[in-house]
C-alpha cells in the first residue's frame, strides 16, 4: 500500500531573467513588498515556452520590447525552490516554483518602465552579480547563484 499517493509535490513552471549591461553589471530589481532583490520572473502560461514567458516577463515587469534586449543565454538545468506556508496556503496548488533561468543583455542606457503593467518592482538599478546574491530573497537565492556562475563569462 502506498501512503504517499496524492502527496507529491507540485512546482509552477516558471521562467526567470538575469540582464546584463554586457559590461560586467546585472540589473537589480526591487520587489515592491516583500523588498528583496530578485530576477526578472514569472509563471509560464499553459502552451506557453520557457523562453516566451521569459520575453513576455521583460515586457511586463520592466516594460522593454524584443527590439531592447537580446536573449544571450539559457540554462538547460531548472532550480527549484519552496513558497513560505502563506503563498503555499493562497496557491492551494503548487508548493513552489521550478525556474528555467535565461540572460538577457540590454543597452545600459536602457529606460525601464516598472508600471507599464502591474507594478512588482519599487525600483530598477545596475549592480554587481554578488550583490544579487546577496540582496536575493534566501530561498531563491541558490538557483539565482547558480545561474549567475553558469553565465558568468557572458555578462
Amino acid at each position: 500500500m502506498n501512503s504517499m499517493l496524492g502527496s507529491e509535490k507540485i512546482y509552477r513552471q516558471n521562467a526567470a531573467v538575469i540582464v546584463t549591461d554586457g559590461n560586467g553589471h546585472v540589473l537589480l530589481c526591487e520587489r515592491i513588498e516583500p523588498r528583496v532583490v530578485q530576477t526578472v520572473q514569472g509563471g509560464i502560461d499553459a502552451g506557453e515556452s520557457a523562453f516566451n514567458a521569459a520575453c513576455r516577463e521583460l515586457e511586463e515587469e520592466l516594460g522593454i520590447g524584443p527590439n531592447e534586449y537580446k536573449m544571450t543565454e539559457s540554462l538547460i538545468e531548472t532550480y527549484t525552490y519552496e513558497w513560505d506556508d502563506l503563498v503555499k496556503k493562497k496557491s492551494k496548488k503548487y508548493h513552489g516554483q521550478r525556474q528555467h533561468f535565461f540572460l538577457a543583455k540590454v543597452d545600459p542606457k536602457t529606460t525601464f518602465n516598472l508600471s507599464k503593467y502591474h507594478p512588482e518592482f519599487s525600483r530598477v538599478w545596475w549592480g554587481t552579480p554578488e550583490e544579487m546574491i546577496e540582496r536575493a530573497w534566501p530561498v531563491k537565492r541558490p538557483g539565482i547563484e547558480a545561474a549567475i556562475n553558469a553565465f558568468k563569462k557572458h555578462y
